[in-house]
């Protein structure tokens, strides 16, 4: 398995389906901090992207350690999946409403996410990988 910057077009459609991903970033005390997150990917998979509210410890650790890891595997062959090592290169609150819109259609079969709390103000974390492995997704 080489080692990409980029996920295959394999990998790709295995992050379009509805399968749970799991993100890792660093605490200040460099501990890792994993969620389990609803993950979307740029179609030429170049970028992950990850959509949640700005007040999340995950924020707080990717402002000071942009560094991450995503972890996706098929939930009906756990021999099909992908894992991304990169960098939150941007945190973008532009369009994070609709696109939390689209992964509610994406993993719940609505057309608006039931969850929005009016406090909160979503943000798209966009992950440049550096390292990519995947089995199962050629």
């Amino acid at each position: 398995m080489p080692k990409r910057d980029r996920l295959s077009p394999g990998a790709v459609s295995l992050l379009q389906e509805p399968q749970l991903a799991h993100m890792t970033t660093l605490m200040p005390d460099g501990s890792p901090q994993t969620t389990p997150v609803w993950v979307d990917v740029e179609p030429d998979g170049g970028h992950v992207l990850v959509n949640t509210a700005d007040t999340r410890l995950k924020v707080g650790n990717v402002e000071r350690d942009p560094r991450v890891s995503i972890t996706v595997a098929d939930r009906g062959n756990d021999w099909r999946f992908a894992l991304v090592r990169g960098n939150v290169v941007e945190l973008r609150h532009e369009g994070a409403d609709e696109h939390i819109d689209k992964l509610a259609k994406k993993y719940l079969g609505q057309d608006t996410y039931p969850f929005r709390n009016p406090a909160e103000r979503r943000v798209i974390l966009r992950i440049k990988p550096n390292h990519v492995l995947e089995q199962g997704t050629g």
